[in-house]
């Protein structure tokens, strides 16, 4: 519960910094990387496919799909993960 509360806070000051309202972002999906080896996603709603060259994620109203060589999930909560490995490509499909 703690996290949950932490992410309406991130999200809020984005909100703010963007000059938009305070709840405008409650769905939105957040993706920060590292290079191309890391990458961590708030707002994932399940993993879809999963091996050392493709992970699959559903994020709500998209799929993202990571390509590249050695990729491994790295950290896992309800509603966030990390990708790591060398990351070639990222596609999102809608």
């Amino acid at each position: 519960m703690r996290k949950k509360g932490k992410n309406i806070e991130r999200l809020q000051t984005v909100a703010s910094k963007m000059q938009m309202p305070a709840g405008a972002m409650p769905n939105c999906t957040h993706f920060e990387m590292n290079s191309n080896r890391e990458v961590s996603i708030e707002g994932c709603k399940g993993i879809l496919q999963y091996d050392e060259n493709i992970i699959r994620i559903n994020t709500g109203n998209m799929v993202t799909s990571f390509l590249g060589r050695n990729l491994a999930i790295k950290c896992l909560t309800a509603d966030s993960l990390i990708v790591e490995g060398f990351i070639k490509s990222i596609e999102f499909i809608t």
